[in-house]
């Protein structure tokens, strides 16, 4: 069921129409970029604020692909350890 929420990310307020059951990560996601606002605009006051925007956006970007990499690379291991698993299966069962 989808619902209308205001969130202040930036020191704006923004509606938007969220599923009920993801609210809570939503607001939890608006947090944390507050967070990161906070802690950047402080050391850049001169900046404009949508430039503090685009560096948080920028450095999260950042780190999911880092994430999705590191996820690759383990799918990749966790592919290849059950392929070897069930080549040693396979050659078991026919024995």
């Amino acid at each position: 069921m989808k619902q209308r929420i205001t969130l202040r990310i930036a020191g704006r307020e923004s509606e938007f129409m969220v599923d009920s059951a993801r609210e809570e990560l939503i607001r939890a996601a608006a947090a944390r970029i507050n967070k990161e606002y906070d802690s950047i605009r402080y050391d850049y006051r001169n900046q404009d604020p949508s430039d503090v925007l685009r560096m948080i956006l920028l450095s999260e970007e950042m780190r999911l692909l880092e994430t999705e990499a590191k996820n690759s690379q383990e799918n990749s291991r966790l592919i290849q350890r059950l392929e070897e698993l069930d080549a040693g299966l396979e050659e078991y069962l026919s024995r």
